[in-house]
């Protein structure tokens, strides 16, 4: 009797531990194999049921982790139970791939702590970790580079507040919410002083990993260096839960920046704008590897540049108005274009801090950040754009701290990255034209965030080479699905910044990680062979498939349906949330400057769904500054 029950005992352990049954597809809490509500919590105590809001669908459970043994604990209990396992950190992933419909998400916002060093060298052992009770320290001043390890959930905004008291900054996205070791420095992230510094992928010298087996990793220079490479522009829920990371932290330069806005002449005219700006991109390159960077916003019959420069000689506002404004000027004296509607002004701050706080941090209350300090009349923006910054505020705003962290939804997009030959084609006018979105509130948000170190580092990183070519990288915006083929087919060689493109993008594997797929592939293959980690577009994504219920499934190759591997887009998301574009997408900045008639009256671009405010004179002061991409 007594080995009865001990056999009966180690049978249902070991149903607990593997399911019986196939494990080609995962399962959902409606199979007789979920593991019941004290499973859960008897591996993961702080585990929560979802609760179902609205139409959006969640995964099942949910664990806030707020230290590496919860982290394990979470991954080991997926594999086990082959459950979907989603892993959300600061939650900004425009294609969804940090949500499911099904499963356990696993949060690491929570994970928390700062170490400052002075210097770092790698070992097997990795950099002394940092836990919720790590305290910043202070270091004294660096007269070159420094280093900075921390929790995988800090932001870029928090991680600067803390390094900053040892009057040092590193680089984060042009987004003070979006955590530094997640997505957006695993896939690449683009940064603000990006030609200056290099991209978020440039940055790291250690990360710590929990991979699929449930063990944790060092990954540096000198051990598991496959892994390490993998993890610097891969992308992010592939290769295992970054707990911790160790980056280059640099000393707090001056930063200047400066805005520029500018008119077609008559509003009818959507032909002369774009000639204009194709002038301003074949001056990109130059500029660029002086250091400037820049996001812009084309219309098509307007443009607006808000650039950035830092250094002793660089980083005060007198750089923009004796070198930059003046070519930027020059825009006004073409054809079609209408000089008086310029409006320009610039900035110094006296440190890396001062300026991220101004432009992209968090900061209660109201001031201007990216748009222009006096802007005068043309630009005051439209009902809309304030509801929706208030909307942003109200969801992510000062209180954030008492919600929980949540993915904001799919946003459709495309992009291409351009490099210099691209930007000074005498074809690049009519390029712009072909690409500008054809729908409402269709523009283009550019970033002159490449060149200088961005071309020159990175070679032991498997960010998508193009980018080491790359000086601008436009991102298409509107209502819809925008398509970026008319850069495509100007750039064939060139490729895109994956955490920013569509999903539809064709040639998905080549355009995203080019000549490092096979490579990034065969890690993926070793650190993960069951494939437990799944987003979508990601490196071996194929091997599951979305059925209609919402589980994946292991994929099957259908020969009847191959397709060349130029035409192949990346497979589908089990993710169906997606944002209100209407009311709560925040890949798009405000519809100015305004465009006026001769009459005095302003014309609304392209189509809003509120009048606009009454035209203001002197200084207006905007609620925010607009927030760009950088994910």
């Amino acid at each position: 009797m007594k080995s009865f029950i001990l056999s009966l005992l180690l049978s249902l352990a070991a149903s607990q531990a593997s399911p019986a049954g196939p494990r080609e597809c995962k399962i959902l809490a409606t199979d007789s194999s979920w593991p019941a509500q004290s499973v859960w919590r008897q591996a993961m105590p702080e585990v929560e049921e979802v609760a179902v809001k609205g139409e959006r669908k969640r995964p099942d459970m949910r664990l806030d982790a707020t230290s590496v043994d919860e982290v394990t604990a979470a991954v080991k209990f997926a594999a086990n139970n082959n459950i979907r396992l989603s892993i959300l950190n600061s939650g900004h992933d425009f294609h969804g791939r940090n949500d499911a419909p099904n499963g356990l998400a696993l949060v690491t916002t929570g994970l928390k702590g700062v170490r400052v060093l002075s210097k770092f060298t790698p070992t097997a052992e990795g950099a002394k970790s940092v836990n919720l009770t790590t305290k910043a320290n202070v270091i004294p001043p660096q007269s070159d580079q420094a280093y900075v390890t921390f929790g995988a959930g800090l932001s870029t905004q928090q991680l600067n507040n803390e390094i900053a008291k040892s009057n040092l900054f590193t680089l984060g996205a042009a987004h003070s919410e979006v955590s530094v070791a997640g997505g957006w420095g695993q896939t690449a992230g683009h940064a603000p002083l990006s030609p200056k510094y290099g991209l978020g992928a440039d940055q790291p010298v250690e990360y710590k990993v929990v991979t699929a087996d449930g063990k944790l990793r060092i990954a540096n220079a000198v051990s598991n260096p496959d892994l390490f490479w993998a993890l610097r522009g891969g992308g992010g829920g592939t290769y295992g839960v970054v707990v911790e990371a160790t980056i280059k932290a640099y000393p707090s330069p001056k930063v200047s920046t400066s805005s520029f806005f500018i008119n077609a002449t008559d509003h009818n005219d959507k032909k002369s704008m774009y000639k204009a700006a194709a002038y301003i991109h074949s001056q990109f390159p130059e500029w660029s590897d002086k250091g400037l960077s820049s996001y812009y916003y084309l219309y098509p019959d307007g443009m607006y540049l808000f650039s950035m420069n830092s250094g002793d000689k660089e980083g005060v506002k007198e750089w923009h108005d004796t070198n930059w404004k003046p070519v930027m000027e020059k825009m006004g004296d073409m054809p079609g274009m209408n000089k008086s509607t310029i409006v320009y002004t610039s900035r110094s701050f006296p440190n890396f801090k001062t300026f991220y706080d101004a432009v992209f941090g968090m900061i209660d209350g109201p001031m201007p950040g990216m748009d222009m300090k006096k802007p005068g009349r043309r630009a005051v923006r439209n009902a809309k754009e304030f509801a929706r910054v208030r909307s942003f505020f109200k969801r992510h705003g000062p209180g954030e701290a008492h919600t929980a962290t949540q993915s904001k939804g799919i946003a459709p997009m495309d992009s291409w990255l351009l490099g210099a030959e691209h930007l000074k084609s005498d074809k690049f006018a009519q390029v712009l034209e072909d690409a500008m979105p054809k729908m409402e509130d269709g523009q283009m948000r550019g970033q002159l965030i490449g060149g200088g170190k961005v071309t020159s580092l990175g070679n032991d990183t498997s960010v998508v080479p193009a980018w080491r070519r790359t000086y601008s990288h436009i991102v298409l915006t509107g209502y819809g699905q925008t398509d970026a083929g008319p850069f495509r087919a100007h750039a064939p060689d060139m490729g895109a910044y994956v955490n920013e493109a569509s999903y539809l993008t064709p040639g998905y594997k080549e355009a995203f990680w080019g000549s490092h797929y096979e490579r990034l592939s065969e890690i993926k293959k070793q650190y993960d062979p069951q494939h437990l980690f799944w987003v979508t577009p990601s490196i071996n994504a194929e091997v599951w498939a979305v059925q209609p219920d919402g589980r994946l499934c292991r994929s099957t190759p259908n020969p009847l349906s191959q397709v060349s591997k130029a035409n192949e887009i990346a497979p589908k998301n089990d993710n169906a949330n997606f944002v209100n574009q209407k009311t709560e997408d925040e890949t798009r900045g405000a519809a100015f400057p305004w465009q006026w008639t001769p009459q005095g009256n302003v014309l609304v671009r392209p189509k809003v769904l509120a009048p606009p405010p009454p035209p203001v004179s002197g200084e207006v002061t905007s609620e925010k500054r607009f927030r760009h991409l950088g994910q």
